[in-house]
């Protein structure tokens, strides 16, 4: 067998950007309570509650406020999670943002920041983190989309488009880093979430949305899907890379 499998008991080491909130936050506090040391990459300071949340939980945890569309701050984390928590063995890339505006109305400016962001800071993480990961023969990048990439979005182009270029990209590395290093991607559905709550929708409003376009009558919650990157990330997955999972409560995307 490769030893793609996963970490070994030595190596439980797992980044998660855009760990301070929602999907990232259960995903980082999952993994804590796999067993994992979490470094927490994000900009925003409350990422600090989530650290303490995972020390908690016994394991430890590094804050290290990082912008993953600057190459340069990526390498700065990268060398600060080794140095403190050891060569990471697990990343998951989840930092994204959604300017939403009608296509005609975004200016080029907004769309190469969310470009930037959301598919070069997936890129720049897997670069910088998996390199490490090669040389050692073991690790497992899991990225984090978007329904949006499988659908259209109104006032969301270039959420959409990098979403599916994070599709496309996780299909890439897969191939390239095979055998010893596995990458997947989660295509989260409707989840409860800022992201959803950006138009403006309540909690009553997601609800109704969910019950009728979800076959199991519910909006996804960001535990949902951190219980897909666990598994994804350990041993039961030792043979799925290159793998499209949707969390979406059965919802047609395409």
């Amino acid at each position: 067998m490769s030893d793609s499998a996963g970490p070994g008991d030595a190596d439980r080491v797992a980044v998660v950007t855009g760990a301070a909130k929602g999907i990232g936050k259960a995903i980082a506090l999952r993994l804590a309570r796999d067993g994992y040391d979490v470094g927490v990459l994000d900009v925003e300071p409350t990422a600090e509650e989530v650290v303490a949340d995972v020390q908690r939980l016994g394991r430890r945890s590094l804050f290290v406020s990082t912008d993953v569309s600057d190459s340069a701050q990526v390498q700065a984390a990268a060398e600060r999670v080794a140095a403190e928590l050891g060569e990471a063995s697990v990343l998951v890339n989840n930092a994204g943002i959604y300017l939403r505006s009608l296509a005609l109305d975004m200016d080029w400016e907004q769309w190469q920041q969310v470009l930037a962001v959301n598919l070069g800071g997936t890129f720049l993480c897997s670069k910088v983190f998996g390199g490490p990961m090669l040389a050692a023969k073991r690790g497992v990048v899991v990225n984090i989309a978007s329904g949006r990439a499988l659908e259209a979005a109104v006032r969301g182009a270039s959420y959409s488009a990098s979403k599916a270029g994070i599709v496309s990209l996780t299909r890439t590395l897969a191939l390239e880093w095979a055998p010893h290093v596995r990458v997947n991607v989660v295509i989260p559905g409707l989840t409860d979430t800022d992201q959803p709550r950006g138009s403006g929708a309540t909690t009553e409003e997601l609800y109704q949305r969910a019950q009728q376009r979800v076959p199991l009558e519910r909006i996804g919650q960001p535990d949902d899907v951190a219980g897909v990157v666990s598994f994804l990330v350990g041993p039961d997955a030792s043979y799925l890379t290159g793998a499209s999972v949707c969390v979406n409560g059965g919802s047609l995307m395409a």
